[in-house]
């Protein structure tokens, strides 16, 4: 290694590379723009070489500059084998940014980042709660280190594991005029549709359930929330897909209902996908203590539950917000 070299420098020139800009590296490191300058231009006079294309407003590498990154992604590699090697779990600092899809925010997502700031207090947690479909674009784009999703992503820089399944029902108000007995979808397709947005994993499966009787529903609205949709059905406003295992309470008072089907819906098989590049060793750790988190939930019948044994606490803090969905103001 070239006397002089740190690997803050090459941190900071991985996640410049990664991020696409020195303010976002920055971000990332909880440090400032003008020290990350400071240190490219350290780095690029040790190396007596320019690493960035100045000429333009974006950080755009030189050939040189792709040269070193082969480099600098091996030290950023090497330094997360070696803690994971080491154990050195609770020395974990830094900010992972975490993507779940909402039906894991109203579940369990609380308790396991109470489970992080507990084992891991120098990790820093950005949340996004987003679709499933807009969760795989984030991670692909490098937005997110680890989501907790409905569809695992095949490409070769991810890793998934599965957290278990959510059985899903159509559901409506208890209001609504629908008959007791087993409908079938031609019956339901009259009434107005909530789903996810176009393109999402529910969508596509509101679609197929239909389709299988050669019908389509006359209203289908989609939405991103699935806090919105509960709202939506209970009101009266149409039928849903929802998970009844999350709404408990509102099925108990009567604001929503079970329709009974001819024809069940699939569950949603979720998984968790994490990068395989750095912050790895972290996202592995984090990735594990969801999987335990998630078997723990009675909504997820979560694979191989008898197995997970991460001696979690059984008691959640009180000051977490209340682990099933409300039909309320969203």
């Amino acid at each position: 290694m070239i006397p002089g070299i740190t690997f803050r420098q090459i941190e900071t020139f991985y996640w410049i590379t990664r991020l696409g800009s020195f303010s976002a590296a920055a971000a990332r490191l909880a440090t400032t723009q003008p020290a990350v300058s400071g240190r490219i231009r350290d780095l690029e006079e040790l190396l007596q070489v320019q690493l960035f294309d100045r000429s333009g407003r974006a950080s755009i590498l030189t050939a040189r500059g792709r040269d070193f990154l082969e480099y600098a992604e091996r030290f950023i590699s090497l330094g997360d084998e070696l803690r994971d090697r080491l154990g050195v779990y609770q020395a974990m600092s830094g900010v992972v940014r975490v993507g779940a899809a909402d039906t894991v925010a109203l579940t369990w997502l609380p308790r396991l980042v109470s489970e992080i700031s507990r084992r891991h207090p120098g990790i820093d947690v950005e949340l996004v709660v987003d679709l499933s479909l807009n969760l795989q674009e984030k991670l692909r784009g490098g937005e997110i280190d680890i989501a907790f999703l409905v569809g695992a992503l095949t490409e070769p820089d991810f890793e998934t594991q599965p957290l278990g399944a959510v059985r899903n029902a159509w559901m409506c108000s208890a209001a609504l005029d629908l008959p007791e007995e087993p409908l079938t979808a031609r019956q339901l397709a009259s009434w107005p549709v909530f789903t996810h947005s176009r393109g999402s994993h529910q969508h596509r499966m509101v679609q197929r359930w239909f389709a299988a009787e050669d019908t389509r529903p006359a209203r289908l609205h989609g939405c991103t929330s699935l806090a919105t949709m509960i709202r939506m059905t209970a009101a009266g406003l149409g039928v849903s897909v929802l998970p009844p295992g999350l709404l408990g309470s509102e099925i108990g008072t009567g604001q929503l209902r079970v329709i009974s089907t001819v024809r069940p819906l699939p569950a949603n098989h979720f998984v968790v996908v994490r990068s395989t590049r750095p912050p790895a060793g972290t996202c592995k750790v984090i990735a594990d203590l969801a999987v335990a988190v998630a078997a723990t939930d009675p909504a997820f019948m979560a694979p191989n539950r008898e197995a997970v044994d991460l001696r979690l606490d059984d008691a959640q803090p009180a000051a977490l917000p209340p682990r099933r969905a409300r039909a309320g103001p969203v």
